[in-house]
């Protein structure tokens, strides 16, 4: 027993002997570059940030909360979020960052002009009208005060350049004119001597001597522009060309178109549709023929040369314009032939008196021969009060 015992004392002893030298040594520290730490910790961060993203992402994709990132000093092992599957054809706006806009300056209104006129229409002579040359017409313009001055009775519309065509320098105002309303303006115009394109510009004039027209600003000009050309008869139903015709009167030239019903001057207009005596309203047009005023007052259309055909017929109905009851004239339907001397081919008396006069002339006799037709109608009693008569679709049939 002794024996045993000592034994296993000494086989201790040296089991401690043999390992004394290692058991307590303390391993080494291994020795890390710095840049090496910072790169890990770097990485570290990285990972973290993205992770906190995909769960973020995740989050609004599922509509679940994200996961709870565990502190430095938590020793537990995450665990990935659960996520919801998408459903197929799902459209997922993800937030994005919105650029802050520039604010765009805003430009400022600019002010209405004191002088503004704007071009409304041609009331008559539309650009490129056809005249005989020597015809007297009328311009007329409709125009518009756009500004915010009125224009008194003391403007004037002024030609300012191109060709004047016979008409006056300056015309007028016939009353004020506010801004928003509209007034019509004419001038008395001849066509030149020879064929040929021509175009007068006008302006309006202040009172003071400013000059203005249209467009914003009152910086352009408006202006009439016809063609003067020799002239023919290419439509047979002749109210369609009536200002081919040579208009006159006991008093003189008659502008064709004229302005307005003239009972001192004498005045010719086609109207369409007319609204004839009695009430009754056609579709065709109407050559509509005020004599001049006076004893002899007359008003009379001398039209191009046509070459009459055999069968050829002349046509019309003959009347007054409604509400002009005390209308009295005579209708004379004359001609020349071949340049010789007017004969007169029909003569007829009306008064207002809700009837109609119609009349077809067989032009047989004069076939073959290169005629001027002229319409006329003569005031009766000499006074032309009323005498507003109308032919109504006058044509040449059978040409």
């Amino acid at each position: 027993m002794k024996r045993y015992l000592f034994f296993s004392l000494v086989l201790s002893a040296l089991l401690v002997a043999l390992t004394g030298c290692s058991l307590f040594e303390t391993a080494p520290v291994p020795t890390l570059d710095e840049n090496l730490i910072q790169t890990y910790a770097a990485q570290t961060v990285t990972a973290r940030q993205t992770l906190s993203a995909l769960e973020t992402m995740v989050g609004v994709l599922t509509n679940q909360p994200p996961t709870s990132q565990p502190s430095a000093e938590s020793s537990a092992t995450p665990r990935p979020p659960t996520m919801t599957p998408i459903a197929t054809n799902t459209v997922v706006s993800l937030p994005t960052n919105t650029p802050t806009a520039t604010p765009v300056p805003q430009t400022p209104t600019p002010e209405t002009p004191c002088l503004w006129a704007a071009f409304v229409k041609d009331v008559s002579v539309p650009d490129g009208t056809s005249y005989a040359p020597g015809n007297k017409f009328t311009k007329t313009w409709r125009l518009q005060n756009k500004g915010t001055c009125t224009w008194t009775s003391g403007y004037d519309l002024v030609f300012v350049s191109g060709d004047s065509m016979g008409g006056a320098a300056s015309v007028p105002f016939a009353g004020d004119v506010l801004p928003g309303q509209t007034v019509d303006l004419s001038i008395n115009l001849t066509a030149p001597t020879s064929t040929g394109s021509y175009t007068g510009y006008y302006q309006l004039r202040t009172n003071t001597g400013t000059l203005f027209g249209t467009g914003f600003g009152g910086g352009t000009k408006f202006y009439v522009k016809i063609t003067v050309a020799v002239a023919t008869l290419t439509d047979m139903n002749i109210a369609n060309q009536y200002c081919s015709a040579t208009w006159t009167s006991s008093t003189g030239a008659v502008a064709c178109p004229s302005s307005s019903y003239d009972f001192t001057n004498g005045s010719v207009v086609v109207v369409k549709p007319p609204k004839l005596e009695g009430g009754y309203t056609d579709d065709e047009p109407a050559i509509v023929m005020v004599p001049s005023n006076g004893t002899g007052g007359e008003i009379s259309g001398r039209f191009p040369a046509i070459t009459v055909k055999s069968g050829a017929h002349f046509t019309a109905l003959t009347g007054f314009m409604d509400g002009y009851t005390n209308g009295n004239v005579m209708f004379m339907l004359n001609y020349s032939a071949d340049g010789g001397a007017d004969q007169n081919l029909k003569t007829w008396t009306k008064t207002y008196d809700k009837t109609f006069v119609r009349i077809d002339i067989d032009l047989t006799s004069l076939a073959g021969k290169k005629v001027q037709f002229v319409l006329k109608v003569l005031n009766n009693g000499g006074s032309s009060t009323d005498d507003v008569a109308f032919w109504l679709a006058p044509k040449f049939t059978g040409q």
